[in-house]
């Protein structure tokens, strides 16, 4: 048996809020823009897996990271979230829209089960065994001293094209005289 799997590894930075005291390009206000879009299209999605929407419309598209995260959101997979909180007064606010997020995307509840593929039925490693089994006989080969006798059948299917090359010539030139001598008859006609 072959087993599959995949990881996923995110950071997801936290939200981000323009200070209006602070004095920032446009670039900056763009990344932040577009970061909060993403928090906000991943926090959607995980809502409605953890309401248990499965066959509602998912909006995944809505932004890369959702896209990227498909599979460890919805699919076939063991997820493991680790949010980071700050003891802070300060931060209180964060810290409380964290522990929300987080409490969201443990309600989602996901089936797993081992990937494991046959390893007969898998088309590649029956085309890596093919190809090893090859390798082997080539071995055996040359180590039974076979592997001059492959060289003489080398030598006798080489003198062999040659011939058959030399005949397709003769054959060529056999048709080329041929209609030539049509074309001839029919001038002389």
């Amino acid at each position: 048996m072959l087993f599959r799997g995949k990881l996923n590894l995110c950071d997801l930075a936290g939200s981000e809020k323009i200070h209006k005291d602070e004095n920032m390009n446009h670039q900056h206000l763009l990344e932040l823009k577009t970061i909060n879009l993403s928090l906000s299209s991943l926090g959607k999605v995980i809502s409605a897996l953890a309401q248990g929407r499965k066959k509602d419309h998912i909006s995944y598209r809505d932004s890369k990271i959702t896209r990227l995260l498909q599979d460890s959101l919805g699919g076939n997979t063991k997820t493991t979230l680790i949010a980071t909180v700050n003891s802070m007064s300060d931060y209180v606010a964060e810290t409380i829209s964290t522990l929300k997020f987080a409490d969201r995307a443990k309600q989602i509840m996901v089936k797993v089960q081992a990937n494991a593929v046959s390893a007969a039925d898998d088309a590649l490693v029956l085309k890596l065994q093919r190809e090893v089994q090859h390798l082997k006989d080539i071995l055996n080969l040359s180590r039974k001293g076979g592997v001059l006798d492959v060289h003489q059948q080398l030598l006798v299917l080489k003198e062999e094209n040659s011939k058959l090359k030399d005949m397709a010539t003769k054959v060529e030139t056999v048709e080329k005289l041929k209609q030539e001598n049509k074309t001839l008859r029919l001038e002389l006609q």
